[in-house]
């Protein structure tokens, strides 16, 4: 494959064409698991040979696998998974201080992260106390509801928050938050003045989130959210400031942790 000729918009053909072929990762979602060969190819846009090319290959990586005459995620996902859990520094340090958290307050303790427009949980400690949680780890979160988002946007440079904002109208009108662009801008300054969020039964209907933010050592990097799952009527008879603080705490202690760890440690 030619890495110099041109494709559309002079993108290195080789590069439009890695490009579309892991894009078809990004059609497998919940409710939506199985495609056809017919169906992937109509969403790449791109010839039927080609289309199956990409199929073929995804498979031979174990990216993709076939079942009953469609195709879902293959296993190499889950051996993924399986090194991102046993090697993420974040996950290494973040795991015992969340589970002494959920284990402290008796409630579900997720930590959240940023990728491109998609929120999601990369870690779930779970508590029998706590009612089911909706979205846990892997699942992506609904745009501007949440505190998890909230916190994230709020530390987000102004023109990525505009992009937001004017990317998801619908989203925005729906949300606990400012409407126009000025109110909207003003709530993040709330939130990220005071450093936290919280949300009241926007993603599970009788439970609480509350959020303190949670900053790895690269440069310009969004925060995770440190996000606290409280049952309502818990929270309605709870010291909340106490909580708040409680999380925030954790967050920061989080975050200290990842500034000290050595950079041989992930060579």
């Amino acid at each position: 494959m030619d890495w110099q000729s041109n494709g559309k918009d002079g993108i290195p053909e080789a590069m439009s064409s890695l490009t579309k072929l892991l894009s078809i990762l990004e059609y497998f979602e919940v409710g939506n698991a199985f495609l056809t060969a017919e169906e992937i190819v109509s969403r790449l846009g791109c010839s039927r040979p080609q289309g199956y090319r990409y199929i073929k290959e995804l498979c031979s990586s174990g990216l993709l696998t076939r079942f009953s005459g469609a195709y879902s995620l293959g296993p190499r996902i889950i051996e993924l998974d399986f090194v991102i859990r046993s090697a993420d520094p974040l996950l290494q340090l973040a795991r015992p201080v969340i589970h002494d958290l959920a284990s402290r307050v008796s409630c579900d303790v997720t930590l959240v992260k940023l990728f491109g427009d998609h929120l999601v949980a990369i870690h779930h400690e779970q508590n029998v106390q706590t009612p089911g949680i909706t979205y846990s780890r892997g699942r992506p979160m609904p745009i501007f509801r949440g505190c998890a988002f909230k916190l994230v946007l709020a530390y987000l440079p102004t023109s990525r928050q505009k992009q937001f904002f004017e990317r998801y109208p619908e989203a925005v009108q729906a949300s606990t938050l400012g409407k126009t662009w000025e109110e909207l801008r003003a709530d993040l300054k709330k939130i990220r003045k005071s450093g936290y969020a919280t949300s009241i039964g926007e993603l599970d209907a009788g439970s609480v989130g509350i959020a303190a933010p949670v900053f790895e050592s690269g440069p310009n990097m969004p925060p995770c959210a440190l996000t606290l799952i409280v049952p309502g009527p818990r929270y309605e008879t709870s010291n909340q400031q106490m909580l708040v603080e409680i999380v925030q705490d954790v967050a920061s202690d989080i975050s200290d942790r990842l500034n000290h760890f050595p950079e041989k440690a992930v060579s």
